[in-house]
C-alpha cells in the first residue's frame, strides 16, 4: 500500500469466538523485533480498543461486527515506534520516569506524526454456537481507508483536548 507498509488482519488469539486484529507492518520486518505500528498508538491499552474486530474481552462475535466503524491510528516508521513506546510506557508507569524525562518525552511526543485509517464492516457472517460455545465470526467483508497526513500527533491521541465550550 505504498509508504513501505502493510496493512494486515491477524486472527485473534482469543477463544471467546474468533475475528482479527488490526496491524500495519514495515515491509520489511526487522528480524530483531517486533514492529506492529497499530497498537503503540491506538489507545486505550490494556483493555479492548478500535484495533480489535473480534469476540475477546467480554465482547460477542455480534457485538464485534455490530461495531461497523473503527478508527485506529498509526506510527509510520520503527524510529517512531521506538520513540511512541517510550511515550507510552512514561504515560501508563509514571511513577517510573523523572520530572526531566516525563517533559522531554511529552515534548518527543508533539514530534511523532500518527497515520490514521478507518475499517468499514460491509458485510459480515456470524456462525451460531453450539452445545454452549460461542457464536463465531466466520468471515467479514470490509473497506479501509488510510490517511498518511491527518495532522494527528501521539500527543494529541494520549491527551485529548476536551471540546471547546464556545
Amino acid at each position: 500500500m505504498g509508504h513501505g507498509l502493510v496493512f494486515r488482519l491477524t486472527p485473534a488469539t482469543s477463544d471467546e469466538g474468533g475475528g482479527w486484529v488490526i496491524g500495519m507492518w514495515p515491509t520489511a520486518e526487522p528480524a530483531d523485533e517486533v514492529a506492529e505500528f497499530v497498537e503503540i498508538a491506538t489507545p486505550p491499552y490494556h483493555s479492548y480498543n478500535e484495533r480489535y474486530l473480534a469476540a475477546a474481552a467480554g465482547y460477542s462475535a455480534r457485538e464485534a461486527v455490530g461495531a461497523s466503524k473503527r478508527t485506529f491510528y498509526f506510527v509510520e516508521s520503527l524510529a517512531d515506534q521506538h520513540i511512541a513506546s517510550e511515550v507510552v510506557n512514561a504515560a501508563l508507569y509514571p511513577s517510573t520516569v523523572s520530572e526531566d524525562e516525563k517533559n522531554r518525552i511529552e515534548a518527543e511526543s508533539a514530534g511523532v506524526n500518527l497515520g490514521s485509517g478507518q475499517l468499514r464492516i460491509l458485510r459480515s457472517r456470524i456462525t451460531p454456537g453450539k452445545e454452549g460455545s460461542p457464536d463465531t465470526i466466520a468471515w467479514v467483508r470490509f473497506e479501509v481507508a488510510l490517511d498518511f497526513a491527518p495532522g494527528i500527533t501521539l500527543q494529541k491521541v494520549l491527551a485529548p483536548k476536551p471540546p471547546s465550550s464556545h
